[in-house]
C-alpha cells in the first residue's frame, strides 16, 4: 500500500516539474513575442522557437509528454478512487496545475483574434461583416487571421467582456480572457462529476478529465473557445440522458452560436425524436429555434454573407495535421511541387473524403429506425462516432485542439472503451508536436503520423489494443465498467421536457 502511494506521489511531483517548465516556457516566451511583436520586429520568440527544431520547442515537447506519460501511467496503473469524495476534493490536487496553465501565455495567435472581435463589438462593428483587419487597433501587428468571425455571438460575450480590459493593456485583456476560460472548464468538470453520479467509476473520470495534460493546455493554457464548445456538449449529453429534449436542442443551437460544428448533431437528434413521433416537442423546439434564428436574422446576422462567416471561410484550400495534409506532404515531397500547385488533387480529395463521411453520416441518421431498442444513450454513441469522423477524414485543417471537443463523450459514453480510449490517443497524441503543424518540411510529416497514426491503429486494432491494455491496467474494470449510469425511467411528463 505505501509503496503505491509513493508511486502516485512521484507522478505527481514528476508531472508538477515537468508542468512547470512548460507554464514558464510560454509564459516566458509568449509576453516576450506580445512586446517584439507590439515594436514591430521582423520575428519574434514563439516564431523562432516553434518554427523548425530548437531547444525550446524540444523542451517544450519533452515536458508535454513527460506529463502525457505521468498522466496514461496514473489513469490505467492506479488503484479505483473512491466515490465518497465531493468536488471540492477532488479539484484540489488539480488546483496547482490550474494555476499553472492559467499562467502560461497562449502559444496560438488565436487570442489575439478574440480580443480584437472584442474590440469591434466595443465600437459597435459587426464582426461577422466588417474583416477583423479593417478596423485599426493596438492588436493589429499580433493579428495573423484577418477575416470576418468565425464564432457566434456566445462566444463573442466572452470576447467583449476581455476587451474591456485592453484599455488597461493587452496583456490584461489577454489574463482575462483566460480566466473565463479557467472558470468555465472547472465548470465542465463539475457537471461531468454530476452527470456521473452513478458511475462506479466516478471519481476517477472526473479527475481523468481536469488533470488532462491536453485539455489544460487546450482549454486553458492556449484559452481556445472549445472550452464553450465543450460545455455545451456536456450540456446536451446530460439533456439526452435525462430525457431533456427541447433543452437538449438548444444546447446544440448555443454550440452552434459557440463554434460551428455542433450544427451537425442537429439533424441526428432531430431524426431520434421524429422516429420517437415526439411531434410536441418538435414543434416547441422548432419555435424557439425560429424565435432565435428571427432575432439574430434582425441584428447580428442581417445578410447572408454574415451567416457564411461562420462556416470559417479562410482556411478554405488549407490544410494542417490531417490526412488531407498527409496527402499534400507526399506530393510535395515526391513530385518536388508547392501546395498551390497540389490544389487540385486536394481539392479532388477533400469532395472523396466528404463523400464518404456523407455516406458514414446517413447511416448513422438511419440507426434509429433500423434499431428496434436505439436509446438516447445510443444517440450520445453515434454524435461522438460521427465528431470523430469528421475530424479524422474530412477536415483538411485539422488544429491540435480540435479534438478536445471528443473528450466529453469519452468521459460520459458508456460501455465503450474503444471509443473512449482512440478519443484520449488522439487528443493526447496531436499535441506532442507544439506548433500549428501545416509546414512543409519533415517535422510536419512527423507532426501528421503522429496525429493520424496512433489513434487509426487503435481503431484498426482495436480488439488487439483492448487485450494488451487489460494486461497492463491495475484497474481492469475500468477500460469496461459504465460511465455515466443514468437512470433512465422517466415519467411521460418528463420525457417532453
Amino acid at each position: 500500500m505505501l509503496k503505491t502511494i509513493g508511486k502516485i506521489q512521484f507522478l505527481y511531483v514528476f508531472a508538477f516539474v515537468a508542468a512547470l517548465v512548460l507554464s514558464t516556457v510560454l509564459a516566458i516566451g509568449g509576453v516576450r513575442s506580445f512586446f517584439e511583436a507590439i515594436a514591430g520586429e521582423e520575428t519574434n520568440f514563439n516564431n523562432e522557437s516553434f518554427n523548425g527544431i530548437s531547444f525550446i520547442r524540444l523542451l517544450s515537447m519533452f515536458s508535454y509528454i513527460s506529463l502525457c506519460v505521468c498522466y496514461v501511467v496514473w489513469l490505467f496503473c492506479s488503484k479505483p478512487i473512491s466515490n465518497e469524495f465531493k468536488f471540492k476534493q477532488i479539484i484540489k490536487p488539480a488546483t496547482p496545475f490550474l494555476l499553472l496553465a492559467l499562467i502560461a501565455y497562449p502559444l496560438s495567435n488565436d487570442i489575439y483574434l478574440y480580443l480584437q472581435y472584442g474590440l469591434m463589438n466595443l465600437r459597435g462593428v459587426n464582426p461577422f461583416i466588417i474583416p477583423a483587419g479593417y478596423v485599426s487597433s493596438v492588436l493589429m501587428p499580433l493579428l495573423y487571421w484577418l477575416q470576418t468571425s468565425t464564432y457566434g455571438p456566445v462566444s463573442q460575450l466572452f470576447f467583449t467582456g476581455s476587451a474591456i480590459f485592453i484599455r488597461v493593456n493587452p496583456i490584461l485583456g489577454v489574463y482575462v480572457f483566460k480566466l473565463f476560460c479557467l472558470l468555465v472548464y472547472i465548470l465542465n468538470a463539475y457537471l461531468i462529476w454530476r452527470l456521473l453520479k452513478e458511475s462506479p467509476s466516478r471519481s476517477k473520470l472526473t479527475i481523468a478529465y481536469i488533470l488532462n495534460p491536453f485539455l489544460l493546455i487546450a482549454h486553458v493554457a492556449d484559452a481556445h473557445v472549445d472550452v464553450f464548445l465543450c460545455f455545451s456538449v456536456i450540456v446536451l449529453i446530460g439533456c439526452l440522458f435525462h430525457r431533456r429534449y427541447i433543452a437538449a436542442i438548444l444546447a446544440i443551437a448555443a454550440g452552434f452560436l459557440t463554434k460551428t460544428l455542433p450544427i451537425i448533431w442537429l439533424p441526428l437528434v432531430v431524426g431520434f425524436l421524429i422516429s420517437r413521433r415526439l411531434w410536441k416537442t418538435l414543434a416547441i423546439a422548432a419555435g424557439a429555434l425560429t424565435v432565435v434564428l428571427l432575432v439574430l436574422s434582425q441584428t447580428i446576422f442581417p445578410t447572408l454573407i454574415a451567416w457564411k462567416s461562420l462556416l470559417n471561410p479562410g482556411v478554405s484550400g488549407l490544410t494542417a495535421r490531417s490526412i488531407h495534409h498527409l496527402l499534400n506532404l507526399g506530393l510535395s515531397f515526391f513530385n518536388r511541387s508547392t501546395f498551390l500547385e497540389n490544389q487540385p488533387a486536394i481539392q479532388q480529395f477533400s469532395r472523396v473524403t466528404v463523400l464518404g463521411f456523407a455516406i458514414f453520416y446517413s447511416w448513422k441518421l438511419l440507426q434509429p429506425y433500423l434499431k428496434r431498442k436505439y436509446s438516447e444513450v445510443d444517440l450520445v454513441t453515434d454524435l461522438g462516432w460521427v465528431t470523430m469522423a469528421l475530424l479524422l477524414g474530412a477536415t483538411p485543417w485539422l488544429m491540435s485542439w480540435y479534438p478536445s471537443v471528443l473528450l466529453p463523450f469519452a468521459v460520459l459514453i458508456r460501455n465503450l472503451p474503444i471509443f473512449s480510449l482512440a478519443s484520449l490517443t488522439f487528443c493526447l497524441t496531436t499535441g506532442a508536436v507544439i506548433g500549428a503543424g501545416s509546414g512543409n518540411t519533415p517535422l510536419s510529416l512527423f507532426g501528421c503520423l503522429l496525429t493520424l497514426g496512433p489513434v487509426f491503429a487503435i481503431l484498426l486494432w482495436r480488439q488487439q489494443v483492448l487485450q494488451k491494455l487489460r494486461v497492463f491496467t491495475y484497474d481492469e474494470d475500468f477500460i469496461t465498467r459504465s460511465a455515466a449510469q443514468i437512470d433512465m425511467a422517466r415519467s411521460p411528463q418528463q420525457q417532453q421536457l
